[in-house]
């Protein structure tokens, strides 16, 4: 009966290797080229450009459609990620890590849902105001872009930065990835932090910002990408019955 239970255990664990592995991966990928392929904007500082931007931009809902399903995805594989780091200090640091993922992905939907959505809506209804009435139309956009943008500090700071800095942490003291990986995605998950922090005291985009927010985002999701592909690997590995009951999540 035990022998069973473990046979379970461990076949759940590849399972979850196997399954987070390829959400790591898709996530990472669908990420990188929805963040390449996303319209540039002038942001809260030029209300009327942006709200063109949107209006004229054909791929601007099913883009953000495909951005949520990047942050789901990713999140499934920070689940797996979690759950092949077990025991001790690495493991406290996982579960930390994995509670902020939570959080992280929660504004991160908000956020490209009022971006991808609600903004379109509203840039579409300015733009199709009598050239008398747009000054006055042009508010309810300014206003949803600035709750955006507000809601980009949270995203930076929590998914991007305390996130990424746990998991990276917890990485490192269970010792069972490349050191070089482990560390990269620490300095990567500080800078998100540091964006987000700026970001929420000063109001608007600045250099450090927007060179963060380039920067730091593309080293996450290339780790996500590198570590979806170890944990496909890991799963055709021997692997111990027990490791997925310390599993993010578990109670």
């Amino acid at each position: 009966m035990e022998a069973t239970t473990q046979s379970e255990a461990s076949c759940e664990t590849r399972w979850v290797f196997r399954v987070g592995g390829v959400s790591a991966i898709a996530g990472a990928i669908i990420g990188l080229v929805g963040n390449l392929l996303h319209p540039q904007t002038a942001g809260p500082g030029d209300p009327e450009q942006t709200a063109r931007v949107v209006a004229d931009s054909r791929i601007w809902v099913p883009l953000h459609l495909v951005l949520l399903v990047a942050f789901v995805l990713m999140l499934g594989g920070l689940v797996a990620i979690g759950a092949s780091i077990s025991g001790g200090p690495a493991g406290a640091l996982a579960r930390f890590g994995f509670a902020a993922a939570i959080m992280g992905t929660t504004a991160g939907v908000i956020d490209v849902t009022l971006d991808g959505f609600a903004a379109k809506h509203l840039a579409e209804w300015w733009m199709s105001a009598p050239p008398e009435a747009r000054a006055t139309a042009i508010l309810p956009f300014r206003s949803e872009d600035a709750v955006n943008f507000a809601l980009l500090s949270p995203l930076n700071l929590v998914f991007a930065g305390f996130t990424f800095v746990l998991y990276g942490l917890a990485a490192a003291l269970d010792g069972a990835y490349l050191r070089w990986l482990r560390w990269t995605v620490v300095v990567a998950g500080a800078g998100g932090a540091i964006s987000g922090g700026i970001q929420a005291s000063v109001g608007k985009p600045t250099g450090i910002t927007e060179a963060l927010g380039i920067a730091a985002p593309t080293i996450i999701t290339l780790w996500l990408l590198v570590m979806g592909i170890l944990l496909l690997r890991r799963q055709r590995e021997p692997v111990d019955p027990n490791a997925i009951a310390g599993r993010p999540g578990d109670t």
